[in-house]
């Protein structure tokens, strides 16, 4: 019975293993896939706990105003965004 109890063990840490990998990139295709929407999710939360921030942000006229980079406007490239 020893023999067999070995295999049922490393047969128990190979599905683990497996099932661990597979929410692993399940996780990750989740966050590339809807990394816009997520963003967005994110920043309407900041908003709505700041609502000065929020206001001061919007009614600038510098269009960089509050953004790393500048005067670059986000890219909606699909490649673009995933990048970042």
């Amino acid at each position: 019975m020893g023999a067999g109890g070995s295999r049922a063990r490393q047969n128990a840490m190979r599905s683990g293993v497996v099932v661990l990998g597979a929410v692993a990139f399940g996780y990750l295709s989740f966050r590339v896939g809807f990394k816009p929407y997520l963003h967005q999710a994110q920043e309407a939360m900041d908003s709505a706990r700041d609502p000065d921030a929020a206001a001061a942000r919007d009614a600038s006229d510098d269009p960089a105003a509050g953004r790393p980079g500048g005067d670059l406007a986000p890219s909606k490239d699909p490649a673009v965004v995933l990048r970042d």
